[in-house]
């Protein structure tokens, strides 16, 4: 089975970043970075750009790619799940209050994201884009509804 390919959006502002809580699987009731699948034919960019309008109903312009993450799920006892290409962008902070839009119950405004929230976009809200995109690999460990991380590559490398 091919890999999952979705977009994420890390949308910073003075001190502060973009968060969700998702009210829909997978991980219902966690706070994650907006984001979701891509479409069939469409760039990362752009989808990481309408899903942040889908479910906050901010608009954001231009971003850059921030990191392309490769994450291989596992079970408990190891067994491989699945894996997931995760294309991350950045964003300005586009100002306005976030909506609780489409799938989303919540939205926050904070450097760290309130709790529960989901391990890898809580890594992937830290990196600093000055080398970015950065290549980034990890194996998560699914535990109910929660990801914990099992490793992760902690001195991104560029892709470029």
């Amino acid at each position: 089975m091919p890999p999952l390919e979705i977009a994420l959006a890390v949308i910073r502002g003075t001190g502060s970043v973009v968060w969700i809580e998702r009210g829909t699987q997978p991980s219902i009731g966690f706070w994650a970075l907006p984001g979701g699948r891509i479409e069939s034919n469409e760039d990362p960019l752009e989808a990481a750009r309408r899903e942040v309008l889908e479910e906050t109903e901010l608009l954001v312009t231009g971003g850059v790619p921030l990191a392309v993450l490769t994450e291989r799920f596992e079970t408990a006892d190891g067994t491989h799940l699945y894996d997931v290409i995760v294309h991350v962008a950045l964003f300005d902070d586009p100002g306005g209050e976030p909506v609780a839009a489409d799938g989303v119950t919540a939205t926050r405004r904070s450097l760290e994201p309130p709790s529960p929230a989901l391990a890898p976009d809580r890594r992937l809200a830290t990196l600093n884009p000055g080398d970015a995109p950065h290549r980034l690999i990890a194996r998560i460990r699914v535990v109910g509804e929660d990801l914990e991380i099992l490793s992760w590559n902690e001195q991104p490398s560029s892709i470029r």
